[in-house]
């Protein structure tokens, strides 16, 4: 796999996450506003990351190319991350969710190995901030960096505050320490 690859994936989930986190206010909102203004920053955060991930192409073009084959990459199930996006996709899309539905969802979502994946890539585009001598970017990247467990941390958080089921709670800590 090459660079260029790996980038492309990396959008496409975290604009995927994006969309589907943007569809739980349409469908859930109406059940507590509070859990629509939660679904949404968490679709803002995807978003976020979607742009982190096409700035770091940027920066990672113009310093190392984007063709050289991709090394130390962990060993990631790519093709199960996109099977649980198409799972979480078709359920969203079909609007037949309840409130507790939309916390699995998420949970099921933040469980796959795409944040590994944009970690990695986060790794990769440090490289080639160094490389490239421009060290005031790496505040930037050591935000998003923060902003990943922080992601994490307000879903939990949510979790206890709107849905107060202690099985969800559960398996969100396990997101935190795996």
């Amino acid at each position: 796999m090459i660079l260029s690859e790996v980038f492309d994936i990396c959008k496409d989930i975290e604009l995927r996450h994006a969309k589907l986190y943007a569809n739980l206010p349409l469908i859930l909102g109406e059940l507590d506003e509070r859990a629509a203004v939660f679904w949404e920053s968490m679709s803002t955060a995807e978003w976020q990351h979607y742009i982190m991930v096409d700035f770091g192409r940027s920066i990672c073009e113009k310093t190392m190319g984007l063709d050289q084959p991709v090394g130390g990459l962990p060993n990631f199930h790519i093709d199960q991350i996109f099977e649980i996006l198409a799972q979480k996709e078709a359920r969203i899309f079909r609007e037949e969710l309840s409130f507790k539905d939309g916390f699995e969802i998420a949970i099921e979502l933040e469980g796959t190995e795409s944040d590994d994946l944009y970690i990695y890539l986060t790794s990769v585009i440090k490289q080639a901030v160094y490389e490239r001598n421009q060290p005031y970017l790496m505040d930037r990247l050591k935000r998003i960096e923060k902003e990943m467990t922080s992601h994490h941390v307000s879903l939990i958080e949510a979790t206890k505050k709107l849905s107060r089921d202690p099985e969800l709670v559960r398996r969100e800590n396990a997101l935190l320490h795996p």
